[in-house]
């Protein structure tokens, strides 16, 4: 919704900023909005730069329509206008959703994954890893070092901090075709629960260590403590969804409506 609010708000001559990431002509997409959209501090260049293109492109299609004189026409007020409807529903939506707490417990969150246990089963093969990525090949091999004398989490402390870490993620669930990497994929197949990889030289400047902790098939379903954050998230999305078709009946009672076939 803040994608579209922006393509409705944010396209036009303005003011110059200083603070911007990307411009055309008098049009400034500002880091302010840049960070309403994604998370600047732990996304990917590549992911960044696609957001940015793609404002880039709207934003020269908006320029060329309003030149055309497409802001001036019916067909384009029209959809202005259901738009604005639609926008203005789902932003209700969200403030009354923002308003309401949803309170629980753990035991109602087992409960909840007891109950759905077929829906948290895993749809692939899944690899449960400790994974870190390096832009030095040497550091990579110190720390692989490191975790075979010791264990991963010491290695990691003792890494904490270093600027050769690209990204690190711990005693994550992956399913086999989110594992993007050709060459990871290869060898996360080979090894047996707790081993740890090669440095795998997946391009240059770009190495990874992982350690497969846990594989599973297709079907499985994973134990609950591994899976807390997914159950809780769709706990709260079905309770919000409860919510809004509550509040819906209440408006729909609050209002004359008549529907002629």
């Amino acid at each position: 919704m803040l994608i579209a609010a922006s393509i409705l708000t944010g396209c036009g001559k303005e003011q110059p900023k200083t603070e911007y990431v990307a411009r055309v002509n008098d049009a400034y997409f500002t880091k302010k909005e840049l960070a309403s959209l994604i998370d600047t501090t732990m996304v990917n260049t590549l992911h960044k730069s696609e957001v940015i293109r793609n404002w880039i492109n709207r934003e020269i299609l908006f320029q060329k329509a309003k030149n055309e004189g497409i802001l001036q026409q019916d067909d384009y007020k029209g959809l202005i206008k259901k738009s604005g409807k639609e926008l203005a529903g789902a932003l209700l939506l969200d403030n009354y959703i923002s308003s309401v707490t949803i309170n629980f417990e753990q035991r109602d969150l087992i409960i909840y994954f007891e109950e759905n246990s077929n829906d948290f089963k895993l749809p692939d093969k899944s690899y449960l890893l400790n994974i870190i990525h390096f832009g030095n090949e040497d550091k990579a091999v110190e720390f692989r070092s490191l975790v075979l004398d010791s264990d991963w989490q010491k290695a990691m402390n003792i890494f904490y901090g270093d600027s050769e870490i690209i990204s690190t993620e711990k005693k994550v669930l992956l399913k086999e075709r989110d594992i993007y990497s050709i060459k990871v994929l290869r060898v996360v197949k080979r090894l047996h629960p707790l081993e740890i990889s090669i440095v795998i030289s997946e391009r240059e400047g770009y190495y990874t260590v992982v350690q497969v902790l846990e594989k599973y098939l297709e079907g499985s379903l994973p134990s609950f403590d591994l899976i807390k954050l997914d159950v809780e998230k769709r706990f709260v999305a079905d309770k919000r969804k409860e919510l809004m078709e509550n509040y819906m009946k209440d408006l729909y009672s609050k209002n004359e409506i008549e529907v002629i076939n």
